[in-house]
């Protein structure tokens, strides 16, 4: 009887020591997988900041123009880049995007054909694309009839800070998506097609022609005198088909299973006083 009791004790230790054990030991690979991602984000940290540096300096210093062959020492990266949004990889460890604003619709103050153009290949019809596209314009003026609003919206009567915001009009999430990736409330003046982003291009011009810019535009040898036979679209008071300075940068940084996302929004002004003008920076 005292021999099984006693057995039974054992039993109950062994297994105590057996939880408690296994409780150490996973904890303790807690400590070095947290320990581990924190290093790893320093280090993703690190390389975002270094990226980010290069890609500024480039962004100062070199041409922008499609058409100029020119020899770097930033050659490596200006072989890769492109100035419609389309990510590229840096290096193993970070993917970088830059869209030139000029090629996005001006959300403030947008031209109403592209922005109802852009809203029918998000997917409404072209009864309600321009419907949507007056209520954007109309919410936003100073002043003036908005009459395409319904009865239970007020007009903001004020420029937006955020596309976010076009929640309020029911916007929805196709449309909003579509208005976050072609168009901007940090840029005014002239659009150039030529750094629109593609999606932004299969919106404005017909099916076969969005294909053969896309495709010339990704082999690197869309030339300006090329594009305005193929699409229409000439240099005027509206458009300028050259990159502007200002720019949206997004940075994708991983190392291991750290991943950190930094987007700028830059105004630089090479002769200007600050050069570089920070406008706006979201980070993840």
């Amino acid at each position: 009887m005292q021999r099984g009791i006693a057995l039974v004790q054992v039993l109950l230790i062994v297994a105590v020591l057996s939880i408690l054990a296994l409780y150490f030991t996973q904890s303790a690979r807690q400590q070095v997988h947290n320990a581990t991602l924190m290093v790893d984000k320093a280090q993703a940290y690190i390389e975002l900041k270094n990226a980010q540096a290069n890609i500024l300096y480039a962004l100062l210093t070199e041409q922008k123009d499609p058409e100029q062959t020119q020899n770097s020492q930033n050659q490596t990266l200006i072989n890769k880049w492109n100035f419609h949004g389309e990510e590229f990889s840096y290096n193993p460890q970070v993917s970088v995007a830059i869209q030139d604003l000029r090629g996005l619709l001006n959300l403030h103050y947008p031209n109403k054909q592209r922005l109802t153009q852009l809203l029918t290949y998000s997917g409404l019809n072209d009864y309600d694309a321009q419907l949507m596209s007056r209520q954007i314009i109309q919410w936003q003026q100073l002043d003036g009839r908005t009459d395409s609003l319904p009865n239970n919206i007020t007009a903001r009567h004020a420029a937006i800070h955020d596309i976010a915001e076009l929640i309020h009009l029911g916007l929805a999430p196709a449309q909003l998506n579509a208005l976050r990736a072609n168009t901007t409330q940090y840029k005014k003046g002239a659009f150039n097609p030529m750094t629109a982003p593609n999606s932004l291009l299969n919106a404005l011009l017909a099916k076969d022609v969005a294909s053969h810019v896309i495709m010339l535009r990704s082999a690197k040898q869309l030339t300006v005198r090329e594009f305005s036979q193929v699409t229409g679209f000439n240099e005027s008071d509206d458009i300028i088909l050259y990159p502007s300075n200002l720019f949206k940068v997004t940075l994708n940084a991983q190392v291991g299973e750290a991943r950190i996302q930094k987007e700028i929004y830059y105004h630089l002004q090479p002769t200007g006083n600050p050069v570089v003008n920070i406008v706006a920076v979201k980070a993840q």
